[in-house]
Parts: C-alpha cells; structure tokens; sequence
C-alpha cells in the first residue's frame, strides 16, 4: 500500500487537493484516507447503542447500515489506521495532517516542515511522482496474495506467519527476500510464499521482516518457517511463529 501524506495549515487547501487527487488514484487501485483532527473532538452520535457500547470499555465497535460500515476504535495510532485500510484492500492510502511527522510528504502551502518530497504539486505532480512515497506491506496483504494464489491453483491451503523485529535480525541490507522466499516454496508441500519489511518506524511503529507460508497442512507450513527463518536472525535462534 503506498502512503501518500498531506500537510499544510489550517485553511491551506489540503482537503480540496486530497478531493482533487482521490479520482486519479482511484483509476489505480482502491484509495483509502486518515484525517488527524488535531483541533477538536470527534463526535459520535448521543445515546446510539454503538456509543453506549463503545463507552463501556469495548476496544472496537462497528456499525453496520444497508449502505456502510462505520468502525470506532479506541486508538489514535496512525499504523492501527494504516492497519485498517490496508486490510481492505486499499492500494493508496492519503493522509492528511500530522505535519510535525518526520514522514515524507506533499506540503500544501509554506509551512516549513521535514520530509517534503513535493511542495503546492498539482494533482498529475503527485501521479508522476508515485515511487517517490513509501510503501506499508502488511501481514494481511502478503496473506491476500497468498490466498489469490492458492485459489488460482486450486488447491486449499493452511498458513503460518512470522514477525521479527529488524533488531533481532542480520543486518537489513544483508537480508536477501527473494532468496528466503524461494528457500521456502523449495520445501515439500509449500504452495507459496511471501516475505517483506514492514516499515513501521516511519509512521510511529516498528520495523519487522514480516513472512507468510501457505502450504498443504498446517505443521508444514509452521515447519517451513522453522527451517528457512533462523538464519536471519542474529543470535541464530529459532523465530516464534504464529500459525495462521
């Protein structure tokens, strides 16, 4: 999913650039967006049972109505955002504010801030521009991908993952992804794999190496990252993996 951040100040322009940009990121792939409403308080309707829910100490709560789902969560975390949108599919996901972030971004206007890839772009500027922003894979995309694959084949498939933060691991540019991958689908009974970093830190997270296996059963596929993972790691112990 690549990330696209906007700021500016108050009455800037962002919100009618991001209005101007969503149609032509949406010819793409799916766009997604994040607000950060820094000045005041998001409401949520009085006295609705999704309120009274939510004000009772759930984590999440979701309404659902003939047209739309609406999701309260209790975080203000940019990567649970991230999250969220990425596990629906999005390929584009823009987000608006949050200028103090060290974050590489388009600023509307002339604040002065850090990271400024493009300052008062046009939207065909950020287009043509695309490579330039950067990409947040998530577990649930590389498990997408290998649930479009084993479908493809035919076949139905188990899947383990593994997150390892990258201070656990060999040094990142040591690590060799498609190598581990190919290692992986090498294995008896593996029907495919995947394997990325997940920049994290860029947005308030970690950084991981995020791995996800399908195979045939569920103890191949656990055994498949057993196998492959150890040598990414720097004091050469097995990863603990979570099935899947």
């Amino acid at each position: 999913m690549k990330v696209i951040p906007v700021a500016g100040t108050s009455g800037s322009g962002k919100t009618s650039f991001i209005l101007a940009l969503i149609p032509l990121l949406s010819r793409m792939g799916p766009v997604g967006t994040v607000k950060h409403v820094g000045h005041h308080a998001m409401e949520v309707p009085e006295g609705k049972d999704t309120t009274v829910m939510f004000a009772t100490g759930a984590r999440a709560v979701a309404g659902i109505d003939l047209e739309k789902t609406i999701v309260t969560l209790r975080s203000t975390s940019v990567i649970d955002a991230l999250d969220l949108l990425a596990g629906q599919g999005v390929a584009f996901a823009v987000v608006e504010g949050f200028k103090g972030s060290r974050w590489p971004k388009i600023v509307i206007g002339d604040l002065e801030a850090e990271g400024i890839l493009l300052r008062n772009p046009s939207p065909e500027d950020v287009i043509r521009n695309l490579d330039r922003f950067p990409d947040y894979v998530t577990l649930g995309e590389l498990l997408h991908e290998l649930g479009e694959a084993c479908r493809e084949q035919g076949q139905p498939c188990t899947t383990a993952t593994a997150t390892i933060p990258l201070p656990a691991l060999v040094k990142e540019d040591s690590l060799e992804l498609p190598a581990l991958v190919r290692d992986m689908e090498a294995l008896s009974g593996i029907r495919g794999a995947r394997a990325a970093i997940r920049h994290g830190a860029l947005f308030g997270g970690a950084d991981e190496l995020i791995v996800a296996v399908a195979a045939g059963s569920a103890e191949e596929a656990s055994s498949a990252l057993q196998v492959a993972l150890p040598g990414c790691l720097e004091d050469r112990e097995g990863p603990g993996n979570t099935p899947g």
